[in-house]
């Protein structure tokens, strides 16, 4: 069986080796018997899923919004009632709202794939014509959920990343977050030839301010309902992904790209940012080495004790006690059980979907990368 290394179990290890090890399916595998928290930003990611979905990116909106709304309820309800889900209801419920008023005078790129399941060998960085391999010889696979993938007027190529956040990240943050450059690097591998241009950091302010004036009564791009680059087929249409360049979109392209493009409107931000090349090599070396310290038997699993994650870690209780010298065996026994041996995705809206065809202006407009 290969072995398979989720991109949420290696932020996990980034964050904590502790909490990594206990929670693991490729070590302890402990799973809290404790309902989970509410995860607002996978829900409004579920909602946004049937907001972008490519084969229906051409339908009303009066058709279209309430199907997301369901989406977003139909995540909430998933979790067992509680005075928690009733508030990510409401806060959830309002955000939306806002995205629907907002969205449309920012999207000026066409959904191409939205919930992506890509998977790609893992390169061993001690040899570099070699991919990694496990203790026993099966093959090591890194596994990541692309949110979306869009494509702007001039067909380049765009991993969509969305984000409920209190505060606008940094742009330094954004430049150096690896996790998506990673996205990027998987993606690629995935779809030999389609090469992506960067980042799209989505970010949504929660709760919105109170005080947001009106929202812009135009799109983007100039076209009606929710904006963006319309499909040029009805239904079940599309491209090769890999063939969607076109000669006249390439000629189009700035010759010295800008780097940062960044722009707000409402409780929106959107941050575009270019990765070159050497990014995304560097994203797979860094995998390969992280992947690498997970197989060794001998890793030292030290706590990385932080108020940003340690509040909301299910084994605070045990890493406290293991702090102490106390043995956490009894704690674990009583609050944990074991999970799965291998990682279960959910099947969400387009995980398997094709891409689709976009309809551009025949002439494309000015780049506003200058």
């Amino acid at each position: 069986m290969d072995y398979r290394v989720s991109a949420q179990e290696r932020a996990a290890f980034k964050r904590c080796r502790r909490q990594w090890d206990y929670g693991s399916i490729h070590r302890q595998r402990l799973q809290s018997l404790d309902p989970p928290p509410i995860d607002l930003t996978q829900a409004i990611r579920d909602a946004l899923a049937v907001y972008y979905y490519p084969g229906m990116w051409d339908w009303h909106s009066a058709i279209v919004l309430p199907l997301v709304r369901k989406a977003f309820m139909r995540s909430i309800a998933a979790a067992p009632p509680s005075a928690q889900r009733m508030e990510a209801l409401d806060l959830g419920t309002e955000l939306l709202e806002r995205y629907f008023e907002w969205a449309p005078s920012l999207d000026d790129f066409g959904p191409l794939k939205i919930e992506t399941d890509v998977e790609v060998l893992v390169p061993d960085i001690r040899e570099s014509d070699r991919a990694l391999c496990s203790a026993d010889g099966h093959r090591v696979l890194y596994t990541e959920r692309v949110a979306m993938v869009a494509a702007d007027a001039v067909d380049e190529y765009w991993v969509v990343v969305h984000r409920v956040v209190a505060d606008w990240q940094n742009l330094e943050d954004l430049l150096l977050d690896e996790a998506s450059i990673a996205a990027c690097w998987a993606w690629e591998q995935t779809y030999l030839g389609m090469d992506v241009a960067g980042t799209i950091y989505n970010e949504m302010l929660c709760p919105p301010p109170a005080a947001l004036g009106p929202a812009p009564t135009r799109t983007r791009t100039g076209s009606d309902g929710r904006g963006g680059y319309s499909q040029n087929e009805p239904s079940g249409g599309g491209r090769a992904l890999q063939q969607a360049e076109r000669p006249d979109r390439l000629e189009s392209r700035p010759s010295i790209p800008q780097r940062v493009r960044q722009e707000t409107a409402g409780p929106l931000r959107r941050t575009w940012i270019r990765r070159d090349r050497a990014e995304i090599g560097s994203a797979a070396q860094q995998v390969g080495a992280e992947v690498l310290d997970m197989l060794d038997a001998g890793l030292t699993l030290y706590p990385t004790p932080s108020p940003t994650h340690c509040p909301d870690c299910s084994f605070l209780a045990p890493c406290l006690a293991t702090a102490q010298g106390a043995d956490p065996t009894l704690d674990l026994a009583s609050r944990f059980r074991q999970g799965p041996a291998a990682v279960t995705y959910e099947p969400r809206l387009g995980a398997g979907g094709g891409g689709r065809n976009i309809s551009l202006p025949t002439k494309p407009p000015p780049s506003p990368w200058g």
